[in-house]
């Protein structure tokens, strides 16, 4: 599921998803794919890396070269989206956009509901929270008053279907002979060996990390193999969202079988990661007052992991706290 038509729509829409708004003891790593982890990437309040994407897409530019950088993304992008901006109506009028889903469930012989190999209600609260957010639904912890925060007409469905056509319940799971997983080895090891198509479906993959303050991350959308849309030329078996077993899912519909954090549990991570995978970037722009290419939205001067009230970089008002694609989200709010 890869730079399409519909994935640009898609783009324009998310600029302005908004939030309504466990700590197990961490073991962290020195290296971060392949480099040395930087201090200023973790929340300076737990220890926790609540997003690696950035990371992760210098990562691949560099085992790619033909890859697209940010700026060069941007810059192909733009014209695209302004081109379906200016077909739209002020009005939410389009059809609602599914997108199928499979969940690679990464464990190493475990019975189903003993970590890392979640249950299937674990994996379908996360479902479930993350129409609630993308689509603003009513009387759920994805509803906001806020004037800007918007159905973005997005929802999600664990697939039906496999890429053989059998049926399938849209959860794989996968028995390796590793309990735990080095961030570089998830490219050359485990998406390769159990992606689904990613232009028919979108991949998550859930597993413990070796790492566990990295909470997940996802792959900027890049090459998808068709034609006419694959400006860097590059592959697209890494592409999907990899989160950590203990913060997928949410703690709302806990049945007792669920295995979240006592912090990150309330499925928001995800939210987050995906928008990534939509092409979202961060808020601030992963720079000091950077672009966010979201022109709707306030410039940022870093990421913020409480809920301050911070004067944006124009001074013309506050820092949009609130956005999915900040760090307010998930932490302890409903």
């Amino acid at each position: 599921m890869k730079i399409t038509s519909t994935i640009f729509n898609l783009l324009v829409a998310t600029c302005l998803l908004t939030l309504n708004l466990a700590y197990s003891q961490i073991q962290p790593t020195n290296t971060l794919f392949g480099k040395q982890k930087k201090v200023e990437i973790a929340n300076p309040n737990d220890g926790y890396i609540r997003c690696a994407t950035t990371e992760y897409e210098k990562y691949l530019q560099e085992k790619n070269p033909r890859r697209m950088t940010t700026a060069q993304f941007e810059a192909w992008v733009t014209p695209l989206v302004n081109r379906y901006k200016s077909m739209r109506t002020t009005s939410q009028s389009g059809g609602i956009i599914t997108i199928p889903v499979v969940i690679h469930v990464i464990h190493s012989g475990q019975e189903v509901g003993t970590a890392p190999n979640i249950t299937d209600a674990q994996i379908q609260s996360q479902i479930k929270v993350l129409n609630e957010d993308y689509r603003k639904m009513a009387g759920t912890p994805g509803y906001n008053t806020n004037p800007v925060g918007a159905d973005v007409q997005i929802q999600f469905a664990l697939a039906k279907q496999d890429p053989n056509g059998n049926p399938t319940n849209g959860i794989d799971r996968i028995s390796f002979c590793k309990d735990n997983w080095v961030d570089t080895e998830f490219d050359s090891e485990v998406k390769p060996a159990t992606i689904w198509d990613p232009t028919s479906y979108m991949n998550i993959w859930t597993a413990k990390f070796t790492d566990s303050t990295v909470l997940g991350y996802a792959q900027f959308p890049d090459a998808s193999g068709l034609p006419g849309l694959d400006p860097a030329n590059g592959i697209a078996n890494s592409d999907g969202v990899v989160s950590s077993y203990d913060v997928f899912g949410s703690i709302n519909d806990n049945d007792g079988t669920f295995i979240l954090q006592t912090k990150y549990n309330k499925g928001r991570t995800m939210t987050h990661e995906i928008g990534h995978w939509l092409g979202l970037r961060h808020i601030w722009g992963d720079v000091t007052c950077g672009d966010d290419f979201c022109a709707d939205t306030p410039v940022h001067h870093d990421a913020n992991y409480g809920c301050p009230t911070v004067v944006n970089c124009d001074a013309n008002g506050n820092e949009m706290v609130e956005n999915y694609m900040d760090y307010l989200l998930n932490s302890y709010y409903p």
